[in-house]
């Protein structure tokens, strides 16, 4: 008995042949996919916008709500602009405007804003249950940057607002920009 007939009748022994038909799928359907996925994404920023204003309310939407303000409190308004980024990159169907690097250094910049924002409301653990300032992450980036490393308050929130800028700079693609204003300056000198 051979190896075919072993695996059964319709067994086609070509071992590209899921990703091909995977590949045939998104060609098809692949765009119509992205749009409702991004669709989907912004209605769901909306929504949470919406809820996070309190100009509506739901048992799920309450759930969700409640969550990110207890966990990353005035953050709640950076995933709703990360979410409706997400679906505006998904309805462009190309790529999107900002590369993945500059994506991560965004996100870790949006990081170290609820670090920020706890700094800023004194790093209240009372504060941080309540779900103002950074939340709960915030709280644990302040406490972190404040006792743990031992820099103290100042120091440590001199130490987050330096890594704050850098990321950003980063997420900005400041770098190019600092490099190129270099060159025409190097140039320019004999």
């Amino acid at each position: 008995m051979t190896k075919s007939e072993k695996q059964g009748p319709g067994y086609e022994s070509n071992p590209d042949d899921w990703l091909n038909r995977l590949v045939g799928f998104n060609q098809h359907f692949g765009r119509f996919a992205r749009d409702i996925f991004g669709i989907l994404l912004i209605a769901f920023a909306v929504m949470t916008l919406l809820a996070l204003l309190r100009y509506t309310d739901g048992a799920l939407l309450n759930f969700w709500v409640g969550l990110l303000s207890l966990w990353i409190g005035w953050g709640a308004y950076l995933v709703v602009f990360w979410l409706g980024y997400a679906g505006f990159a998904l309805l462009r169907r190309r790529d999107g405007i900002l590369s993945w690097t500059q994506i991560i250094a965004l996100e870790l910049a949006s990081l170290l804003t609820l670090g920020l924002f706890a700094a800023m409301g004194g790093n209240s653990v009372l504060d941080a249950e309540a779900g103002t300032h950074g939340g709960r992450i915030g709280w644990g980036i302040t406490d972190l940057a404040w006792n743990r490393f031992s820099l103290g308050e100042f120091s440590g929130t001199i130490l987050l607002l330096v890594l704050w800028v850098l990321a950003l700079m980063s997420g900005f693609n400041v770098w190019a920009w600092i490099e190129k204003w270099l060159t025409r300056v190097a140039e320019g000198t004999p």
